[in-house]
């Protein structure tokens, strides 16, 4: 693998080469561990910027002014047209951004390497950018401004840049909020220096329902893969996610927490840490099939049995939500499809 100088090298002659319209050839690129995204957005193959949103394109396209450059290496026209690859809907014409974005994507034609993307820029997307645009506040500058250069090894400075982030963990920003936890999640240095009240301050923020379901599966899943560094409270919580997060969510103003359900299920169930069946049943009111689906496979495990029967009441529900009788419907016929090739071999007869 060539060395982080030499990586960092190759892309400057590539911006260089690009910025000057000249065509370049892949430039490879080792993706060995999903990065932290304050580091993602400081890489030398990425840009950040600040800017003015003024235009609002169709399919996904960003128009801003540039009012200033945060970090990157190759020049910034005065107008940026990016487009983002997931749905933003919060974004405001006349409101200032900070963003990150990149040129390059994949080659599928060699792995490991990467070319200039024909979309042009676009906004990044990967663990805690969802996608990499903030609103221009104090608070974000101060977070998204740190880098750790290569000499940076100042236990002081590595402290300051986590209490930046659980501080973010608590705010009102939710992009923040995901950064945050993605950071703390994937960051080893700053996994290393968590001390008690540190890692207490996690835990909150893991547990509390009013945190937004994003993060705290973020973090879930970074105790469950490491308890060592942030304590043994990740069994405790999934639990309470499971037994007492309300199917139908808290209400309509507050983010779905279907996919931290999820996480939770998974964790638990990868650690075969045994679910009270009572709090696995209601999840097969869920309207969301994925819940009910996971739920399902879990009481499997306990007992064919178990799992039929609650299918079945479930079913049996008139108010049962209609995509998930929809899958229960499919589920109970695949189920009847197995029991009856079961019976066949018992008998011979399949």
């Amino acid at each position: 693998m060539p060395s982080r100088p030499l990586l960092r090298a190759a892309v400057r002659v590539l911006f260089r080469a690009a910025a000057a319209g000249i065509a370049v050839a892949a430039v490879p690129l080792h993706a060995e561990r999903i990065e932290p995204p304050l580091e993602l957005l400081h890489a030398p193959v990425n840009m950040l910027v600040v800017g003015t949103l003024v235009e609002i394109g169709p399919n996904g396209r960003f128009v801003f002014r540039r009012e200033r450059v945060l970090a990157g290496r190759y020049p910034v026209p005065e107008r940026i047209d990016v487009l983002s690859p997931v749905p933003v809907r919060s974004a405001k014409v006349g409101r200032r951004y900070v963003f990150g974005y990149t040129q390059l994507k994949p080659d599928p034609r060699k792995p490991g390497a990467m070319v200039a993307d024909e979309n042009g820029a676009v906004l990044l997307t990967n663990a805690g950018l969802e996608p990499a645009l903030f609103p221009d506040t104090a608070q974000v500058r101060a977070l998204l401004e740190h880098e750790e250069g290569e000499d940076e090894e100042k236990e002081g400075e590595s402290h300051e840049l986590l209490e930046r982030l659980l501080k973010a963990l608590r705010g009102g920003e939710r992009s923040l909020q995901d950064l945050a936890a993605a950071q703390i999640a994937l960051d080893p240095e700053l996994r290393e220096r968590l001390d008690d009240g540190d890692r207490a301050r996690i835990e909150r923020t893991a547990r509390d329902a009013r945190a937004l379901p994003s993060a705290r599966a973020t973090l879930l899943k970074a105790a469950a893969a490491h308890s060592q560094a942030y304590g043994d409270w990740w069994q405790r919580a999934a639990l309470e996610m499971v037994t007492t997060t309300p199917v139908g969510g808290y209400s309509d103003k507050t983010p779905d927490p279907s996919d931290l359900i999820l996480v939770a299920m998974d964790v638990l169930d990868m650690r075969a840490v045994k679910v009270p069946l009572p709090a696995l049943k209601r999840w097969m009111w869920s309207p969301n099939p994925a819940l009910a689906e996971r739920a399902s496979v879990m009481l499997r495990r306990e007992s064919p049995a178990v799992e039929r029967s609650v299918v079945q009441q479930a079913l049996a529900d008139p108010k049962l939500p209609g995509q998930t009788r929809k899958f229960l419907d499919d589920h109970l016929r695949r189920l009847d499809r197995l029991d009856a090739r079961l019976k066949a071999r018992k008998d011979g007869t399949g």
